[in-house]
């Protein structure tokens, strides 16, 4: 079920929060919106090379790309503009879809799927998927 925009907040503040994680390169609270109890996380990612089937490989990634960079786009975590979000939400579930384009490189843009559980009233990605648009 499509939830009403003004349900959508509680999932556009934890997205904007997420992202911040990121932008700071603040893995202790990234690590806050995943499952770390069950240390259940398939993140599959535009890069190549950073797909992972448990938290720890996906948080083992994350603290070398904060520390090293990466060898596309600008080679450092910046700015992503999000559009077309489309938010399905069933009691304790829910997915977030939408398009994220890197600032400094737009095109092509990433298809983003985000499967989240509410666990103990806290909302968790169990699943994330990332890929480039088809044929670009």
């Amino acid at each position: 079920m499509q939830i009403k925009n003004d349900e959508q907040k509680i999932f556009i503040d934890f997205l904007n929060s997420y992202n911040e994680c990121f932008y700071r390169k603040d893995i202790e609270k990234l690590k806050r919106f995943y499952d770390s109890k069950n240390n259940i996380l398939i993140y599959f990612d535009n890069h190549k090379n950073n797909d992972t089937y448990d938290l720890e490989q996906h948080i083992n990634l994350l603290l070398d790309f904060f520390e090293n960079g990466k060898t596309t786009e600008s080679g450092d975590v910046e700015p992503i503009i999000m559009e077309n979000l489309n938010i399905f939400q069933k009691e304790k579930t829910a997915c977030l879809c939408f398009i994220s384009k890197y600032k400094s490189f737009p095109d092509p843009a990433i298809r983003c799927t985000l499967y989240l559980e509410c666990l103990k009233n806290e909302w968790k990605i169990i699943h994330a998927h990332y890929s480039f648009q088809p044929d670009k």
